[in-house]
């Protein structure tokens, strides 16, 4: 009997002799007089570069873009600009569902689109948004649902008896708001 010891690396020997296989030899050209000189394949080579070449891109390209040209144009500035600064809102829900939250915002648009209307009430708000101010904002865990853009608690106070009619856990709060 053999011992494995001895025949493991005798395996390994003939295994690497015979997957080894003969060595390689480079192309030689067979009708030179001198032995082992490369090929040159330069000479039989045929291929034609120039019929894959690329035109030149033409310097004057037209760029056609579908956005409408003002507001490409620099000239036209939004009529509305967006700057925030401390001030305060009015908070009529807050809560932990989200879906409560959403809901809230659809009543509180629905009920200032119905202010905006009422004309003894133009006084104690400015209607010069182009969206109506409601806002969802979600601080951990909770969803809170804002309206107005305040600069003083005065004016603030004056919505704030307005909206309680309708919302009647409503406070002020103060609150990073959109100024023009």
């Amino acid at each position: 009997m053999f011992r494995t010891a001895n025949t493991l690396p005798l395996i390994f020997l003939l295994l690497a002799v015979a997957c080894s296989g003969p060595a390689t030899t480079p192309l030689v050209d067979g009708g030179s007089t001198e032995e082992n000189v490369p090929i040159d394949w330069s000479a039989h080579e045929d291929f034609d570069l120039d019929a894959y070449r690329e035109p030149p891109i033409a310097a004057s390209v037209e760029v056609v873009h579908d956005v409408p040209e003002m507001l490409l144009s620099r000239s036209n500035m939004p009529l509305y600009s967006r700057q925030e600064q401390s001030g305060f809102r009015i908070q009529i829900v807050s809560t932990l569902s989200k879906q409560e939250a959403d809901q809230a915002v659809e009543d509180a648009l629905t009920w200032w689109r119905d202010f905006e209307q009422d004309t003894s009430l133009s006084d104690l708000y400015p209607r010069s948004e182009p969206e109506p101010p409601v806002y969802q904002d979600f601080r951990a865990p909770y969803y809170r649902v804002r309206i107005g853009n305040f600069i003083s608690r005065a004016n603030a106070e004056r919505l704030l008896e307005v909206v309680a009619e309708s919302y009647a856990s409503s406070f002020i709060a103060p609150d990073q708001v959109i100024v023009e």
